[in-house]
């Protein structure tokens, strides 16, 4: 398919007399490896997903396998064996270790955190499988033959990184932050109106950011950007579609969402300028971060002005109903958001605002459609919401053909003289 498309493309260029029928050959030559996005996407995400259900399968079957009672059998028997040997190692170096050295660790854990305790064992036990696995990816060497390949910054980028390891040792070191933050939670609340400092939250945000542009690594920013929103409360909500969507501080997470599109419009522009420099530069990183702000804050952007749509800026974690005006107000800033989005992907020529746009301006629709059904029939209120959009569509149609033909115009005269 891409083959073909770039073939149209070379035959358009050689119709305009830009290239001849010689070069038009060798680049197809040249990009005919570079044009398997889709088989490296499968290889990454293989991996990516394969280790994310290995971990949890082997998770689940070791907790499984505990609870066998042949399991149980097997173990009594291994004793009465190694009874002797046991009573010996327990006596002499596993009771006064855990009498003089964990016994008192212990007591000054329970008197720090209490009930919550556990999650700091557990958090500590994940921290340490988390070392164990960056060590062992820190010592895995890429195929240096890699780097001397016909492909594309990213295609070389999957071939090299260890996604095994590396996705392993997010799962873990998230599992660490996720803990201990749990540590700070008053004992038995889960829904807690008292104020709390995620602490660990934001310090996991600032630990996975920081290894991403250190190490240069697109997937700890995934995780350091998950942070983020566990910071704002993104993950806080308990009911409807708050609890489905993750959203229960609206307002906070729009201005997070907008901050991660404006850090990413600079990084394009630091992209821009750095190939315009050098045109050898090395980009893709770059890129590819920029593009990670990009589909995350357009994500915590568009969630969050869907729920406002509903239940208003304010949940107060009730999720009651917001004041009309307050409501029509959000689900016209979801229009607006939703339209604005489809026109500046389509006049950036970027993919991913034109489809979030389209995708929550169709769900947008819906609701629209409902609120202005309880005020106007049925029909009347979808033939209006339907003839705004096409009124939209053909004034953006109009003021682009006026620009063109204007554009076209001056290009004539300016080759006539």
């Amino acid at each position: 398919m891409l083959n073909r498309k770039l073939k149209k493309q070379l035959k358009l260029w050689q119709k305009n007399e830009l290239i001849t029928d010689v070069q038009a050959g060798k680049i197809l030559e040249f990009m005919k490896e570079r044009q398997k996005e889709n088989f490296f996407r499968l290889l990454k995400w293989l991996m990516i997903l394969g280790t994310i259900w290995f971990a949890f399968g082997l998770i689940v079957t070791i907790i499984s396998v505990l609870e066998l009672d042949i399991l149980h059998k097997l173990v009594e028997k291994i004793a009465i064996v190694f009874a002797h040997i046991w009573q010996f190692i327990y006596s002499f170096i596993l009771l006064p270790i855990h009498n003089y050295i964990i016994h008192p660790i212990c007591v000054v854990i329970e008197k720090i955190f209490g009930e919550n305790r556990y999650y700091f064992y557990f958090g500590t036990l994940s921290l340490i499988l988390a070392m164990v696995f960056m060590f062992a990816d820190s010592k895995l060497k890429p195929n240096k033959q890699i780097d001397s390949l016909n492909l594309t910054d990213e295609q070389k980028n999957v071939l090299k990184t260890n996604w095994v390891l590396s996705v392993l040792f997010c799962l873990f070191l998230t599992s660490t932050f996720s803990l201990y933050n749990m540590c700070l939670l008053p004992f038995g609340d889960m829904i807690s109106d008292n104020k709390m400092i995620p602490l660990w939250n934001i310090l996991g945000a600032i630990t996975f950011i920081s290894m991403a542009y250190k190490w240069q690594k697109n997937i700890y920013l995934v995780f350091g950007i998950y942070f983020v929103a566990l910071s704002v409360g993104m993950f806080a909500g308990y009911d409807f579609a708050c609890y489905w969507l993750s959203v229960s501080r609206p307002l906070i997470q729009i201005f997070m969402g907008v901050i991660l599109l404006l850090v990413a419009y600079i990084s394009q522009l630091k992209t821009e300028i750095k190939e315009n420099k050098d045109e050898n530069a090395q980009t893709y990183v770059q890129e590819k971060f920029a593009g990670t702000y990009n589909w995350t804050g357009l994500l915590l952007l568009f969630t969050a002005l869907w729920i406002t749509s509903f239940w208003g800026f304010d949940l107060n974690m009730h999720f009651a109903e917001g004041s009309a005006f307050e409501i029509w107000v959000a689900n016209i800033l979801f229009i607006a958001a939703s339209v604005g989005a489809m026109f500046y992907g389509s006049k950036t020529e970027q993919n991913i605002f034109f489809n979030y746009g389209l995708t929550f301006l169709i769900i947008e629709t819906y609701t629209i459609c409902g609120r202005m059904a309880s005020y106007l029939p049925e029909g009347l209120a979808t033939l209006m919401f339907g003839g705004l959009l096409i009124i939209t569509a053909k004034y953006l149609k109009k003021v682009y053909l006026k620009k063109k033909i204007s554009k076209d115009s001056r290009a004539c005269s300016t080759n006539k003289k």
